[in-house]
């Protein structure tokens, strides 16, 4: 049995957890101490400077609690060295957490929040590598800077609705993070939000702001969903691009050279609003030059999405369809989507002469479902009529 001990600090209301002596891989703070509740986490509680590797086998964790006064540790102690751990479950008791509380929990792979919790201190998750998903408290008002700092296995980020403030650099070297939301209530945002984000991908918008500032340091294609306050969603995928700086030697300057239409794309971008027309204009210089696949899917959100979509430019992306219907049609239905086959049959494009190869790929794909819409809406509306005759 792994003996952990808990130091702690009594409050006026509550009791204050400062450090830790001992490391286990599964960790639970109860909600009391020495009858008082736990109501806060003080500055670098559970840092680590060096975690040695996760034990083989979990065992059973002893907690002990030793209480501290505040004059005898005015300042936060940092282990050097300790286990990892790998579960830590706090209390809903818990209202507050100081910086770097967790930094260097390299294991950390499941971290309850209390559900109180309104403030993520700044570098709280510094260097948790290994943490993914976590679940944040549906209350939590304001996300300090680098408070995601380093957290090289975090994949998505979901912000709760009441996020108002996220700090500078909040998600500076999250290398595997692909998907995030920004919440409409969010009207501070720091810079650098997502610099190294190389994965990143994925990207929603409560309202349109500070978008442009957002992607400015993200170069590889982006999925963005954006909400206006008039009701209307717009999707937009911008492309990728590539750069490099050349020296103009007699002029000691360097200039940027960009290679890829994402750059241009990403200009039709402003922080409060969309140039949704030169948006539309440059379907042509992406269609010669980009791969087939994310034309696909920019022409197929304009499409779904026809925020400000002028009827010709509407006519020229369902023209595109009609030259690859084929394709089109057959990745989706190799990706199970029906729904994208119930547009194109709303769009027009599913015809007498296309269902017949469609319903052979969807029955080839094992794709029953697709099969039996196909079916259904080529016998409702390519079935001949029989002649009648007045009498």
């Amino acid at each position: 049995m792994s003996s952990v001990t808990i130091y702690y600090t009594p409050l006026e209301k509550g009791a204050k957890i400062i450090g830790i002596q001992g490391r286990a891989p599964v960790v639970r703070i109860p909600e009391t101490i020495g009858g008082l509740p736990v109501t806060a986490v003080g500055p670098y509680a559970f840092a680590v400077k060096k975690e040695r590797p996760p034990a083989e086998k979990a065992e059973e964790t002893q907690l002990e609690f030793s209480p501290v006064g505040a004059e005898e540790r005015k300042a936060p102690v940092v282990q050097e060295e300790g286990w990892a751990i790998e579960q830590l479950f706090l209390p809903d008791t818990i209202t507050e957490i100081g910086s770097y509380a967790f930094s260097g929990c390299e294991a950390l792979t499941l971290l309850h929040l209390p559900e109180g919790l309104e403030v993520l201190s700044d570098h709280l998750l510094a260097d948790c590598a290994a943490l993914e998903a976590p679940a944040l408290p549906q209350g939590l008002r304001e996300i300090e800077g680098y408070a995601f700092y380093g957290c090289r296995s975090l994949k998505r980020a979901i912000l709760p609705e009441s996020v108002e403030k996220i700090g500078p650099y909040a998600f500076y070297n999250c290398r595997s993070m692909e998907q995030v939301h920004i919440p409409a209530k969010t009207w501070d945002l720091g810079t650098g939000l997502f610099l190294n984000c190389d994965h990143l991908r994925d990207l929603s918008f409560g309202r349109c702001r500070h978008i442009a500032d957002l992607i400015s340091v993200l170069n590889q294609e982006l999925h963005l969903t954006i909400d206006f306050e008039n009701g209307e969603t717009a999707k937009l995928l911008l492309p990728d691009y590539q750069y490099e700086y050349i020296e103009d030697t007699p002029a000691r300057q360097f200039h940027q050279v960009n290679y890829g239409t994402g750059h241009l794309f990403r200009q039709c971008i402003g922080n409060s609003d969309i140039d949704f027309r030169r948006f539309d204009e440059l379907f042509y210089l992406t269609r010669r030059e980009d791969e087939a696949l994310m034309v696909l899917f920019l022409v197929m959100y304009r499409l779904e999405y026809p925020c400000r979509l002028q009827e010709n430019r509407k006519a020229d992306y369902l023209q595109y369809l009609r030259e690859h219907f084929l394709w089109a049609a057959s990745y989706y239905i190799s990706k199970g989507d029906l729904p994208k086959l119930r547009l194109f049959a709303q769009w027009g494009l599913l015809t007498e002469e296309t269902a017949p190869p469609l319903l052979k790929k969807a029955g080839e794909s094992g794709q029953t479902e697709i099969s039996g819409f196909l079916l259904e809406y080529g016998h409702r509306s390519f079935q001949k009529k029989k002649k009648t005759f007045d009498l």
